[in-house]
This record gives C-alpha cells, structure tokens and sequence, in this order.
C-alpha cells in the first residue's frame, strides 16, 4: 500500500500571497504606463514633416538627431505663456509633406494637429516643443545625416510621424530623397 500524500503546508501558501501580490502589483504598473502610449498609436496616422537635423550627440544617451522643423517657432499674434499646452493643425502640401502654420490654444474638432508645448513667448515669436525633436540612429548614421545636413548640398530630410487622434505625435522613420535611414 502506498501512503497518501503529504497534505499542503499551510504556511507555505501564505508566506507565497505578498510575494505574488507584489508581482502582480509591478505587472499592473508596467502594463498602466505602456498601455496609453499603445492604444494612443492604434489609430494614429502617419505624416511626412520636413526637418532639418542640429545636433547628433548626448554623452548620457548616445548618438541621435535633434530635428528642428518650421513650425517649431511661429509668428503668432496671440500670447501664449510657457509651459501652456498649444495644438498645430497640419495640412498636406502638394509634395506630400505636411505642415502647420496658425497655433491654436484649444485641440481641433477635426483633422490632424500636433500637441506641444510652449517652450517661450518673445515679441511675437513662439518656440514650441511637440516631442518630435529626437531621433535616435547609429553614431556613424547620426554623424553623417548632421553633415549632410550642413552640406546645403543634400536632398530634404524628412521624419515619418505618426500622430494621435489627441496631438500626440512620434517619429518612427527619417528619409532623405525617398531612400530610409537606419
């Protein structure tokens, strides 16, 4: 005859609950901060912006492009105070790249915008952050697109952006010339 098994320890179970607990807890909090930014970029659309790389490195980040576009400072007759949320209505242009030109202190009712944020207001000028300033590549990448860019010579870089039904907009491709840059 073979004897029963050894019954559970009672213990053990309860000694495992905060641990699982805790587990679970960390997988809820990771799931809550990407889900947004996932379900953000289900319906989003893509754009074309031209851009003009500025400067390849940070020493903490590695090597990337920051991006400066026209419509990061605008002529604007409305005062807009730092830190305000402003939103950009963009519009395609006949070589399929889009811009904006008329900041709005209010998202609009339709069609495609950027959100950003207003880094200063000066006699009439208003520099504004989208989140669209960094592109992160390949050092040797960066440093050739930066000098490219100072070349004057070289085709219009241009940053595929998919943009949010709220503004919210990231960069997930850089072209120059219709080639991809990696």
């Amino acid at each position: 005859m073979t004897a029963p098994p050894p019954a559970p320890d009672p213990g053990r179970s309860s000694r495992a609950r905060p641990l699982l607990a805790a587990v679970g807890l960390q997988l809820l909090l990771a799931a809550g901060l990407v889900t947004p930014a996932l379900l953000a970029n289900l319906d989003a659309q893509e754009v074309l912006l031209q851009t003009q790389p500025v400067d390849p490195r940070d020493p903490l980040r590695g090597h990337y492009l920051t991006l400066g576009y026209a419509f990061n400072t605008l002529k604007t007759a409305q005062t807009f105070e730092t830190g305000q949320p402003v939103y950009l209505p963009l519009h395609p242009g006949t070589d399929g790249v889009w811009t904006g030109d008329t900041l709005q202190a209010s998202p609009p009712t339709e069609g495609i915008f950027l959100r950003g944020r207003v880094a200063y207001h000066l006699q009439g000028q208003t520099a504004v952050n989208y989140g669209i300033e960094r592109f992160y590549l390949e050092e040797t990448a960066a440093l050739d697109q930066e000098r490219l860019g100072w070349d004057g010579q070289a085709k219009p870089l241009r940053a595929r952006v998919r943009v949010g039904r709220g503004g919210q907009a990231r960069v997930v491709g850089l072209e120059r010339g219709g080639v991809v840059i990696e």
